[in-house]
C-alpha cells in the first residue's frame, strides 16, 4: 500500500471511529433523555387524568365521560386501516401515537372505573405505585401507576417503547445523515491534501531518479517541511560518504598508478637483463633486483591497501581497552628480525602497563610504521628505541638514522614524501601515522633524537 493510500485509509477509519463514538454516545445520551422526558410526561398525565376522575365521581359524570373517551377511541381505531394517516402520523382524526397511549383508573374494591379501551378488564401492571415495564398485546409498555391521597383510586397511564425509540432513531438518524453525505467529500479532500503534502517526498525521489549516476551533490532542502528535511540531509550525508568513497578509490588508484610505475618498469628492466644475460653472476644480480623490486611493490601495496582502510566513522566503533605498552613490545617483536639483519639494537623501555582506549588494529599499525621507518633508514649496528612519557601517555621512537631537517618536519607527513634519502621507501609510512594519530585526537612533534637521528613522539589525549 502506498504512503497515500495508508494515510488515507488511517484517517477515515479514524474519523469514523471517533464519528461512530459520538454517535453511540449521542445515542445512548438520547434513550436516557428520552426516557426521562416521557417518563415526567408519564407521570404528569397519569396525576390530571386521576384529578379529572375523581372529579367526575364526586359529580356523578364519571360514565359519561367513559362513552366520551371511547367514541373517540372508536374514530382513532379508524387511523389503523388508513395508510395515508398512518404514513403522516396525523391527520383531523388526530395522532397515530394516540394508539400507543393507554390509562386506567381502578377504584380501591378494584373495579375498572375508567379506561382508554386498551387491555379492559386486566391492569396495565401489577405494580401500584411507581414506574414499571409491562408487555401488552404483545408490546413492551412503560407504565406510571399512583393512589390518590385518600387511597380511593389508582390510576395507571401507559405509554409503548417504540413511541420513545422511533424519537431516539430520528435523533440518530439526523445525526448521521451528514456524517454519511459528508465522508465521499471528506475522503476526496483527504485525498488531496495528503497527496499535496506529500509532494516535498515526491520531488526528492524524482530529483534522486533524474540525477547523472556521477552527480553526488547535496539535495536542496531550503523549502522541505521540517518532517523531510531529517531524510533529505539523511539522503545528502549518503552522498558525501559515497563521495568520499569514490575519491578515496580514485586517489587508491592514481597513488598506485604513481607508486607502482617505478618499481614494476625496474622489476621488467631486470627481469629482461636476467633473461638476455649469458653470465651468471650478471643473471643473479638482476634476479636480485628483481626479489628487491618484488618486496618493493608489495610493501607499496600493502601500506597504500592500509590508507584505503582508514575509515574512521567505522573504525571507532571498534575501540577497546588495550595496553599500549604491551603493543609496543610485540610490535617490536615482529621487527626484529629485520633489526637484525642490519644488527641494529633494538630496545623498548620496561615500564607498568599503560592502559588506554583506542583502536587496536590500527595503533599497531601507527608503531610498526614509525620502527619500520626507524630501522629502514638507521646504519648498520645502529640503534632504535622505544621510550614512554609525559605521564605515560607519550610514546617515543628514537633511532641513530639521518634524521630529517627541521624545515621538512610538516612535509614528511604528505603522501609520497621521502626527503633526500638513498633508502628505499614509498613515502606512505608517516602519512600512515598521522592519520591514526588524528584519529585518536593524538598530537605528533617530531625532534633529534640523543641517538643521533630522528626522535618521534606521539602524544595521546585520552588515557583510562
Amino acid at each position: 500500500m502506498s504512503l497515500r493510500k495508508y494515510l488515507l485509509v488511517s484517517i477515515l477509519l479514524i474519523l469514523s471511529s471517533v464519528g461512530g463514538l459520538a454517535i453511540w454516545s449521542s445515542y445512548r445520551a438520547s434513550v436516557y433523555e428520552v426516557q426521562e422526558l416521557f417518563d415526567a410526561q408519564l407521570s404528569r398525565s397519569a396525576r390530571l387524568m386521576l384529578g379529572m376522575a375523581v372529579a367526575e365521581v364526586r359529580d356523578g359524570h364519571i360514565d359519561q365521560m367513559q362513552d366520551i373517551i371511547l367514541q373517540n377511541k372508536l374514530r382513532l381505531d379508524k387511523l389503523k386501516d388508513d395508510d395515508v394517516v398512518t404514513s403522516l402520523e396525523s391527520s383531523d382524526l388526530g395522532h397515530y401515537y394516540e394508539l400507543k397511549l393507554a390509562f386506567q383508573v381502578w377504584d380501591k374494591h378494584g373495579n375498572l372505573i375508567l379506561h382508554s379501551g386498551l387491555s379492559k378488564f386486566e391492569p396495565l401492571t401489577q405494580q401500584e405505585h411507581g414506574y414499571s415495564d409491562s408487555t401488552i398485546e404483545g408490546y413492551p409498555w412503560r407504565v406510571f401507576s399512583m393512589w390518590s391521597y385518600d387511597r380511593e383510586y389508582l390510576v395507571m397511564a401507559a405509554e409503548r417503547y417504540d413511541v420513545r425509540m422511533e424519537l431516539v432513531e430520528k435523533i440518530i438518524q439526523r445525526l448521521m445523515l451528514p456524517f454519511m453525505l459528508l465522508m465521499p467529500v471528506l475522503a476526496w479532500l483527504l485525498w488531496l491534501i495528503v497527496g499535496r503534502g506529500l509532494q516535498p517526498i515526491m520531488r526528492v525521489a524524482e530529483d534522486v531518479k533524474n540525477r547523472d549516476l556521477h552527480n553526488l551533490t547535496n539535495i536542496k532542502d531550503e523549502n522541505a517541511p521540517a518532517e523531510i528535511k531529517p531524510l533529505v540531509q539523511a539522503i545528502n550525508r549518503l552522498f558525501e560518504r559515497v563521495n568520499e568513497s569514490f575519491d578515496k578509490e580514485k586517489r587508491f588508484t592514481s597513488d598506485a598508478a604513481h607508486e607502482l610505475r617505478t618499481p614494476l618498469a625496474a622489476l621488467k628492466t631486470h627481469a629482461q637483463l636476467a633473461r638476455s644475460s649469458r653470465d651468471e653472476a650478471d643473471r643473479a644480480h638482476a634476479l636480485m633486483q628483481v626479489e628487491v623490486g618484488v618486496e618493493r611493490a608489495s610493501h607499496v601495496v600493502e601500506q597504500l591497501l592500509t590508507l584505503a582502510r582508514m575509515q574512521p566513522d567505522r573504525l571507532q566503533e571498534h575501540w577497546q581497552s588495550l595496553d599500549l605498552h604491551q603493543l609496543a613490545v610485540d610490535v617490536a617483536a615482529e621487527l626484529a628480525p629485520q633489526a637484525a639483519t642490519k644488527n641494529i639494537d633494538l630496545a623498548v623501555d620496561e615500564v607498568d602497563a599503560i592502559t588506554m582506549h583506542g583502536h587496536p588494529v590500527m595503533l599497531r599499525v601507527l608503531l610498526r610504521n614509525l620502527l619500520d621507518n626507524a630501522i629502514r633508514y638507521s646504519p648498520r649496528n645502529g640503534q632504535v628505541a622505544v621510550t614512554f612519557g609525559c605521564g605515560d601517555c607519550c610514546v617515543s621512537i628514537s633511532d641513530s638514522g639521518p634524521g630529517i631537517a627541521e624545515a621538512d618536519y610538516e612535509k614528511v607527513f604528505e603522501r609520497f614524501y621521502r626527503g633526500n634519502v638513498e633508502e628505499s621507501g614509498c613515502g606512505i609510512g608517516l602519512s600512515i601515522v598521522k592519520q591514526v594519530a588524528d584519529m585518536h585526537g593524538a598530537f605528533i612533534k617530531l625532534g633529534p633524537s640523543a641517538l643521533g637521528g630522528l626522535k618521534v613522539s606521539v602524544l595521546f589525549s585520552e588515557k583510562i
